[in-house]
């Protein structure tokens, strides 16, 4: 019977690759749960031939494990901008005028000076 999967993996590189993986699958699924985003963790396992017997029979082999975590990006925030006839930016609208405020509550004035209707 093969070994399975998971012993395979636990005695490569000294149990090296599956404590790496295991650290990485927890700061993906802490990362995804705090950005709401996706991301992920990929394992690539190369095996390749070392020496060969002298009937030229793979006799030893050398397996390598390579981890690639890729976390999510928080979301990046975006601004507004409109475009002038110069093709520069601009926070105001190039062809609207600006309407002048005041602050009317400065002036003495009361605001709730309404009326009661009955």
């Amino acid at each position: 019977m093969s070994k399975s999967f998971s012993q395979q993996l636990i005695e490569l590189n000294e149990g090296v690759t599956h404590a790496g993986l295991t650290a990485d699958l927890a700061e993906l699924l802490r990362t995804v749960q705090n950005t709401g985003r996706g991301g992920s963790l990929t394992l690539k396992i190369k095996v390749a031939t070392a020496t060969r017997n002298q009937s030229g029979a793979v006799d030893k082999i050398m397996i390598s494990a390579e981890r690639k975590l890729e976390l999510p990006k928080p979301e990046q925030p975006t601004d507004f901008y409109w475009l002038t006839d110069e093709g520069e930016t601009s926070r105001n609208h190039p062809r609207q005028h600006s309407l002048e405020l005041r602050d009317v509550s400065s002036d003495g004035s009361s605001v709730n000076n309404f009326k009661k209707v009955s």
